[in-house]
């Protein structure tokens, strides 16, 4: 049996959370309303990130597209209480000093109005370009004085105007751009709150146990900069994994961006062991959060499709200038969901790997010091204000493990939650798994499945009974329902059956939403039950 020893060492670091990118934040007016409440809007309430990126802040916004996207953030960031990161996906070009003042004051103008007028009150960061793009991609890397100065433009239109945006720098991607950061703390520090970095790894397989090692040591380097320097925090505005380049090119006008591992279905599943163990390393290395991206693909390219329907066009042309920088057709699916044109929006199967760690490790929480005493057993844990505990394991061995949580920090009963690659807990809904088991805390003993992720948590409460929603009514092929008051309350499930008296079940459930309605689908009976914030069904 291997020991896992788990402390609080004095002065341990803060913690600020982790989540996604977030591209259906620009994608919100052309969403159908069950592909929102049934998944987008569902499953991010229900793992709550404690970080958001999201293209944003343009300085040719409209209101109607400012609008729509606060219209967004009322469902999803200010429910769950998320910071934002907010980045311009290019940059744009300006040939003079005037031009590059009226476009930092219109930027400035569009988050006072987003901030002050229609309470976005959660955004966080602010930066000038997404991978210092201006034009072409990553364009800024080469002129590192322009990249200041129109951050020198944007913290004063800032402090003008009392927005409390902090600015980053430099949201550079790939290793060998890393070094940004260093010329940025040298020469911005004044003006930058703290520094942002992003990051695919290609250079280490999905099977690389040296991968760990390799990435914390890249991350500890500079966050102790970082904090050595001017004691600023460094953040991961977008991290993932792949196999060597990710943009494929063929057929003329026709662009892929896409990830290799998650099409294929073993490969999919087994991506969440090094996607969950980055987060553990980077954690664990002092970076204060980080995303992944992206939460949801970007819909098929056929804005034509979207013309029959009044407004959207508009609003369609405008976000995917926004995103892609052009109107060649181009196909991103590195989403945890998909957004195919027959109407698939399912969840791919990496997703009940990070979603957990997504869920327990929240932010503002401090991180404690884990000793494995074993190379394959890669470990993260969590220490929240309420003094609840959230712990991860990478199992990285071919072999069962077994362990004895070896700490006094687990005060009551402990809930555990499984990952097993090859028997993902997959349900179409993107529900979260369900408990693996429950340990006492005088036997913390429990054995871990090979090549798996496993997550220990005392951040709970338990419900005595099921809140079932109440005036359940089908007519006219629509079922509706009264909102339940549960204030701890996250989702509805939705189950069908041919019997008064049936039993919900994971065979008879229909649909998981936000939502107090639903299409109706031809059954007789129907039953609501409430899912709270802890999973509480």
């Amino acid at each position: 049996m291997q020991s896992i020893i788990v402390k609080r060492d004095k002065y341990p670091p803060l913690f600020g959370g982790m989540g996604f990118h977030n591209n259906e934040a620009m994608l919100y007016p052309i969403t159908e309303k069950e592909h929102f409440d049934q998944v987008l809007c569902k499953c991010y309430r229900e793992i709550a990130p404690g970080f958001m990126r999201t293209f944003a802040g343009f300085v040719n916004w409209t209101k109607q597209s400012m609008d729509a996207f606060a219209d967004y953030y009322e469902r999803m960031q200010k429910v769950t209480d998320t910071p934002m990161y907010l980045a311009s996906a290019k940059g744009q070009i300006h040939f003079s000093e005037e031009e590059m003042e009226a476009y930092c004051e219109n930027v400035a103008d569009g988050l006072q109005y987003l901030k002050k007028e229609r309470g976005m009150n959660h955004i966080r960061y602010y930066c000038f370009s997404n991978e210092m793009s201006q034009g072409g991609w990553g364009e800024l890397m080469r002129d590192l004085p322009l990249f200041k100065r129109y951050h020198e433009m944007l913290y004063r239109a800032f402090q003008n105007r009392n927005l409390d945006i902090g600015l980053l720098a430099t949201d550079a991607s790939g290793y060998e751009n890393w070094n940004t950061m260093d010329w940025a703390y040298e020469n911005m520090s004044r003006i930058t709150e703290d520094y942002c970095l992003h990051i695919y790894e290609r250079g280490h397989g999905l099977e690389d146990l040296s991968f760990y090692q390799f990435f914390y040591d890249k991350c500890a380097e500079k966050t102790l900069k970082a904090i050595k320097r001017d004691n600023k925090r460094l953040i991961l505005g977008e991290i993932g994994v792949q196999t060597k380049s990710h943009h494929l090119l063929f057929n003329p006008g026709v662009t892929i961006d896409a990830c290799h591992y998650y099409s294929d279905p073993e490969t999919c599943a087994y991506s969440a062991l090094m996607l969950v163990e980055m987060a553990f390393a980077a954690i664990n290395a002092g970076v204060y959060a980080l995303a992944y991206w992206s939460f949801t693909d970007y819909p098929d390219p056929y804005s034509c499709a979207y013309s029959e329907k009044p407004g959207y066009a508009k609003t369609w042309g405008e976000c995917e200038k926004f995103i892609s920088g052009t109107t060649d057709s181009k196909y991103n699916k590195w989403g945890a969901f998909r957004w195919e044109d027959d109407g698939d929006y399912s969840p791919k199967s990496f997703w009940w790997g990070i979603a957990p760690m997504i869920k327990l490790f929240k932010r503002n929480s401090k991180v404690l010091t884990v000793d494995t005493g074993d190379d394959l057993l890669r470990s993260c844990a969590l220490l929240n204000k309420d003094s609840s505990v959230s712990m991860g394991i990478v199992n990285r061995s071919t072999e069962p493990k077994e362990i004895k949580l070896d700490s006094d920090l687990f005060r009551k009963a402990v809930r555990v939650y499984e990952y097993d690659p090859y028997n993902v807990p997959y349900n179409r809904f993107g529900d979260l798994q369900e408990t693996a088991a429950v340990l006492e805390t005088e036997n913390l003993v429990y054995t871990l499945k090979p090549n798996s992720i496993t997550f220990f948590t005392t951040d709970y409460q338990e419900k005595e009974k099921r809140v079932q929603a109440q005036n359940v009514v089908c007519q006219d092929g629509k079922l509706t329902w009264n909102a339940v008051a549960d204030p701890n309350h996250c989702y509805y499930r939705v189950y069908a059956g041919d019997t008064k008296g049936f039993r919900p079940s994971a065979k008879n459930q229909i649909a998981s939403t936000v939502a107090c309605d639903l299409p109706a689908d031809g059954k007789a009976y129907y039953k609501v039950l409430s899912v709270d914030q802890w999973g509480n069904v």
